[in-house]
Order: structure tokens, then sequence, then C-alpha cells
């Protein structure tokens, strides 16, 4: 900045005249690689990215600074911003490794990113036309579809850092920014998809490079009937003319498609580009569902099942699925869904199974018949039941607002023609008699006197629930005769009122209350009756527990308690699944779904018509997506199963339906060079990224920040998302030409053994 030079030009010269003659004056290699600035009246700088226009398009006036800078040797520039280095290398300014070995930093959920540029940084042929600055003469500035090449620039100067041999790790701080500048999907620190990122990446930079400055409109035209080889060069041409970067030369391939209408056999054969392939996973048609089994023996606790159900099933097939552990007839079972200890829904025999979640927790129960809530038309009313306990809060006339619910639900059949409250009452502490504990005599006679002196403690009907006059209470109603055993459950036979005061001497563990499906009281849903109870729209029943009754008579540690099947041991092994049975399935006949019919042109109407894929040319460098993530109306999974994918001498010469040529079988034989993974489930989630070094041959461990060598053996996994694999003529073709020397080669993250890709200063 101390040394200027003063230069005249017209303005019709053109800002490259500018740049060489800089360069002229300071005394520039041409290889080396410069970038102008413009200082501005107010002192700010803006940068010269288009050195293709003159200078009265660039607005450049007499007086006016510009400024030349050069790239730094470790691949950055003088004028990036701090936090564009990773200060903590700053110290080690004489750090030497083997270019390409660098990590990058986490800026916050960023691993996705860092995946899918560690992934492209591998591709051997895209990296050297970086490294080698051919970019700078087909940076497209003009393009609408493009970025005003800052997605290239940007990915150029990552790319230089990493491979400069000067990092251990860099900060792609720029990168992010301008990603989520051009994708607003991007903005911000959430988790994404490495593929999705990937995807944007390769177009902006296909845009960005493009080659065509100006793209001409190109009508995309049917076969008709002419030969696939004819059409096929025409489709290919047709995109050359509107797309040609270095983007299209490594990456895009030629798929052969062909519609088939279901009502005129019509046949519709085009041919389209692709960049990469999206192949699906064979899916298995099961679904593995754990649930708890609750029996109406109250001896027994309930059991926890897994159980392997049809995919696309039914609720009835999960109960018939139990019933094969059980013994118990489907018949008599009824599914809800438990969520914060209510019934967040109770299922239907014939609603789908995709509607439960895996994280769902499923309770079935016995019932003694498969009559609905609350229904009076079959002989028993299956009542839903609810736990609850007073706190300490004030009670708000018996409101919600003092109870809190607690425990499993229960689904309890009641006899229709005995369902009064006393009977109620009896056949709940039947059912409880596992981890509820009966008052003993001493208890009872504690509460006579009480009871004696007090008659504003008799229970209300249709609220308290009262004790029997019977001599057998419930520890005696056993399997002979509760509800367990088919039989009636013990009812009130008193005939009428005057006996209230005597069945109040029975201490009472708890009372009963009508209440909504959440819990909550709901007085005006029932209709009080001295002899039974008569609901009106909502039947669930809340027991309700006084502190002190609950801690002594109700054992939570056992109410808790529950034992597994034997079932819950058996794992579903998922076989793994060969690359090409994924390869196979992409290219096999599929109809297509209602909501993206084909316009026939021949019926001249939509139609759910047939769909072949077939690949006609493969690309230079073969990006295979696997789809692992799958999203239904109902629910969101992602596959883990073992792909098995081969890491040399991938033959797709089985899949390709172009005529072959034989003498060059490598066209169509592949090797891995980079492989991006993800590791965790949908909601949470890690990438990382094996690769190949393309100087000296060795697969690395890229986890963020970290890099460490790895052998072959460890690549394949079921971590395995986004496949990239290099053609084997292509590969013969990036290695050195005989005769021409070169250095020795270097162990990974030692001296760089390609003094090239040191020299761009």
């Amino acid at each position: 900045m101390d040394t200027p030079h003063i230069a005249q030009f017209s303005h019709t010269d053109s800002v490259d005249l500018v740049l060489r003659t800089a360069r002229e004056q300071f005394l520039v290699s041409p290889q080396e690689e410069t970038r102008l600035w413009i200082k501005n009246a107010e002192g700010s700088f803006e940068r010269l990215c288009n050195t293709r226009v003159t200078l009265l398009d660039a607005a450049l006036k007499t007086g006016q600074v510009v400024i030349m800078e050069t790239r730094n040797k470790d691949g950055t520039w003088p004028s990036a911003q701090p936090q564009a280095v990773n200060t903590a290398l700053e110290e080690d300014e004489e750090f030497q490794g083997q270019p390409g070995i660098c990590g990058l930093t986490n800026l916050g959920n960023t691993c996705f990113m860092n995946s899918a540029l560690q992934c492209l940084s591998n591709v051997p042929q895209l990296t050297e036309y970086f490294l080698k600055n051919h970019y700078l003469e087909e940076l497209n500035f003009c393009n609408p579809l493009g970025m005003k090449g800052e997605i290239a620039e940007a990915y150029a100067d990552l790319v230089k850092q990493a491979w400069s041999g000067h990092h251990r790790s860099i900060v792609p701080h720029v990168f992010k920014t301008k990603v989520g500048h051009f994708a607003s999907q991007f903005l911000g620190y959430q988790q994404h998809d490495s593929q999705e990122l990937l995807s944007f990446l390769l177009d902006g930079l296909h845009e960005d490079l493009n080659r065509v400055k100006k793209k001409e409109y190109v009508e995309l035209c049917d076969a008709a009937g002419r030969p696939d080889q004819e059409v096929a060069q025409e489709a290919w041409q047709n995109h050359k003319r509107r797309n040609d970067s270095v983007i299209v030369d490594t990456f895009h391939g030629l798929f052969k498609s062909t519609l088939v209408c279901p009502d005129c056999g019509n046949v519709s054969v085009t041919f389209d580009p692709f960049c990469y392939l999206s192949v699906p996973l064979p899916v298995s048609h099961k679904r593995v569902m754990e649930v708890f089994f609750v029996s109406m023996d109250p001896r027994r606790k309930p059991e926890q099942h897994r159980l392997v159900v049809p995919k696309k099933g039914k609720i009835s097939d999960l109960c018939v699925a139990l019933a094969k552990h059980t013994g118990m007839s489907p018949e008599r079972m009824m599914v809800a869904d438990v969520f914060s200890h209510r019934f967040y829904k109770i299922y239907q025999l014939e609603e789908s199974l995709s509607s439960i979640l895996d994280r769902d927790d499923i309770f079935i129960y016995e019932v003694s018949g498969r009559s609905a809530i609350g229904e009076n038309s079959r002989e028993d009313v299956v009542l839903p039941i609810y736990l609850r306990e007073r706190t300490p809060a004030r009670d708000y006339n018996n409101s919600y607002y003092g109870l809190m619910l607690f425990g499993h639900p229960l689904l309890v059949s009641v006899p229709r023609d005995r369902l009064s409250w006393d009977a109620l009452y009896h056949i709940l502490l039947y059912r409880l008699s596992r981890y509820v504990t009966r008052p003993s005599s001493d208890d009872e006679d504690d509460g006579d006197e009480k009871d004696m002196e007090d008659k504003d403690s008799m229970p209300k009907p249709g609220h308290v629930a009262g004790g029997s006059s019977q001599d057998s209470g419930p520890e005696q109603a056993g399997p002979s005769s509760g509800v367990a055993g088919g039989s009636r459950a013990p009812v009130d036979s008193s005939p009428g009122p005057s006996h209230w005061p005597q069945r109040a001497r029975r201490k009472h563990l708890f009372t009963l209350q009508t209440v909504n499906s959440n819990g909550t009281s709901d007085r005006s849903t029932f209709n009080e009756d001295t002899h039974g109870v008569s609901f009106s729209s909502q039947p669930y029943i809340a027991i309700d527990w006084e502190p002190e009754m609950k801690k002594r008579y109700y054992d939570e540690v056992e109410a808790e308690g529950y034992v597994k099947h034997d079932c819950v041991g058996y794992v579903l092994k998922k076989a793994p699944v060969r690359l090409q049975e994924c390869i196979e399935l992409f290219t096999t006949v599929e109809t297509l779904e209602k909501e993206n019919p084909w316009y026939c042109p021949t019926c001249k109407q939509h139609q759910l018509a047939t769909k072949k894929l077939d690949l006609w040319m493969l690309p230079e460098t073969l990006i295979i997506h696997l789809k692992r993530f799958s999203y239904t109306k109902f629910s969101r999974e992602k596959l883990d199963t073992l792909v098995e994918f081969p890491i040399r001498d991938l033959d797709f010469s089985e899949f390709v339906i172009k005529p072959q040529n034989e003498s060059a079988p490598e066209l169509y034989k592949y090797d891995l060079i980079a492989v991006s993974n993800h590791y965790g489930g949908l909601r949470d989630g890690h990438y990382t990224t094996f690769a190949c070094n393309k100087d000296s041959g060795q697969w690395h461990y890229f986890d963020d920040n970290s890099v460490s060598p790895v052998t072959e053996n460890q690549i394949e996994s079921k971590a395995a998302y986004v496949l990239f694999y290099q053609r084997q003529d292509v590969a013969r073709r990036l290695q050195p030409q005989p005769g021409v020397a070169e250095p020795p080669a270097s162990p990974a993250c030692g001296p760089p053994p390609n003094s090239e890709f040191m020299d761009v200063n």
C-alpha cells in the first residue's frame, strides 16, 4: 500500500488489462492467484469480481485507487476476516502436512456440511480443477440462475486452504455464510441433510461455472418411435447447449425414462440427465412393535411383548400377533396409547398401525368382550379407569386443580346389569389387589367410631364408593367370583338408603368420580341414582386417593412392576443387502402415485402410468445416495440396514442399457473414493466422512476437526449414506504419466508429496 503505481487506461479497456498491468508493475508471476479491490471515496473497499467488463461498465474513474492482492501460501487471502482462519493454528505457521488431510470446524450442527465438503474435496478431477485455477476463466457472474460466482469462489477458498498442507483444521465460516445467503433453508445452525446440502452445492457450482453465458430455449422431444441411440444423443446435446461446466463433465449422466399409459397403452420414452442416483433400500414389510399386555387376573403383572406385525397392517393384526404369545383370544383385547398417566387414544380394530409411532407406549388390555367404551348394547361395559391423588393444595370443590394423576390407567369390564357404585368399588379393589392392601380389622375398628358419630361421612351415590354389608370382601372375591373368572363381581344387595350407615362403617380406601377423557372432574356427565350409574357421554372413572391412604395401602413399587416375555429377547435380524440390489430396485417398474400422475397425450388426461428408469450413460464420478430416511403421513423412520458396497471394481455393465464398448470394460467399473456417514436417528444424528486421499491413496476418517487414518475394512458400515465412486479409466487418466519425474510419496500427515499444490503464491 506504500508503493503505488500510476497507470493510464481507456474507458473501453477491460478490467483484465488493469490486472495484467498490475502484475507487471509489481512483478507478480502469472501462476500466482490474484484479485482486485477498489477503494471508494468513503474509504471502503469493493471487490472487482468480473475482470471481463470494461472500465466504464465497472464505473472506474480517474484517480480511482485499485488494490491487487495475492493468495497466501496457506490458501487464505490477506484481506480475509479473522474468523475465516482457525486462530488456534496461527501460532503454528510452519506446520507442514499432507495436502487434503485437513479437518473442518463444526460451527454448531454443521457436521452435515462438513461431511459433504470433505466428500467433494476428495473428488480428484474437481479438486485439480480448482487447485490449478481453471475455475478463474469460467466464473459466470451474469448467470441469473447462478450465485454471482460467490459459491464457486467460497468453495475454491476452502479447497485451496485444505490442500495447502498448512492447516490441521480450518473454519468454514465464510462458506457457511454464503450458503445461508443463497439458500435460506440452511440459515442458522439447525441440523440438515448432507445429501441436500450436496445437491444444492453441485447445482450452485454448476451455475456459477457454467460456460454457457446465454441459455437458448430447447424443446424437449419424445422418442416417437425413433431409435434410443438417436434420441439419447439428441437429449445430451440439448442438455449441453444449456449446461456446460466442470460439474456436468464430472457428475452428470443420462437416464432413459419409459412411461406406459394403463388405458391406451401409449409409450413415452425420454432421456433425462442426472447428477446423482437416489436408490431405495429393500424395505421389510414387517415391523417390530413393543407392547404391554395387561391381564384381567390381578395376580399377573403386566407383560412386555415384542411383536412382529405387517408394516401396513391394522390394529387387529397387533391383537392377533399378541394372541399367539398369550393364548388369549383377540376378541378379548383392547389397544390403547398411554401417555402421562392417561389414555391418549383408544384404538379401533380397523385403524392403521402406521398411526402408532415407535416411541408410543402401547398397552393391550384383556376385557370380557369386544364391547366399546361405555357401550350398553352388550352384556358388559368397558370403563377406562384413572388413578388420582389429592395434592396438599387447596381443593376447589373437588376440581381437577387439587388432584394429580399417577400410575397406569386400566380398562375394566363391568357387568351392565350390576353397574352400581358399590359393585364398581369392589371390582376395582379386586383388580388392584396385587398392589393395594385391604385394611385390617384393627383399621376398620379405628374408623367405626368416627363413622358412627359423623353421619356426613356417609357415601353419596354416584360419587363416594360405599362399603359392602356382606361378609365377603374383595379379598374373598377370587378368580371364582371376580370378573377374571367370568362370573359376577360382588354387588350391594341392600334394599335402600336405610342401610347406608351400616355400609359406611367399612373403611374406604378411595372414592370414585366420573371424569372426562383427560382425567379432570366433570360432574355433569353422570346421573345420580340410588341403585346404579347411568352415563350420558363420558364413561371415564377416576379413583381418588387421599395422600395418607395412598401411602398406607398403595404399593407403588409393585404397581409399576412388569415382567418381560421371552419374545422380548428375540431380535429381528436384518439381513444385509448388496448395493447391486438397491440399483436393481431403482430400475424396477413402478406405478406413479396419485399425487403425481402423468398426462397422457393420447388419452388427454392424467393417468397413473407405470414408470421405469434405466441407466444409459454414467458419469466420471458417480454419486449414489442411499435413501435411508422414509417419510409417510403417519411415520418417519431411518433404515439402518447394512448395505454391502465394494471398495473396488463396482461393475455397472449389467445395468447400463446403452450398447457397450467391449474393448473398454473400465468404462463400466468404478472404485470407491468417499463415503458420507450418518449416525443416529431422525431427531438427532452426526455426519462424518471416509475419503481416499488422491495423492497418497490412504483412507482417512474425517470427523469435523478430527482426522485419522483408517483401513479399508473399516469403511463399510450401517452408517453409510452417500457413496462416491470414480470410474477406473478416469483414475488412470489422472495418474502421472510414465517418464515424468515425481517426488517420492510420503506417509499420511507427513510432508506434502507434491510440491505443485504448494507453489500457489
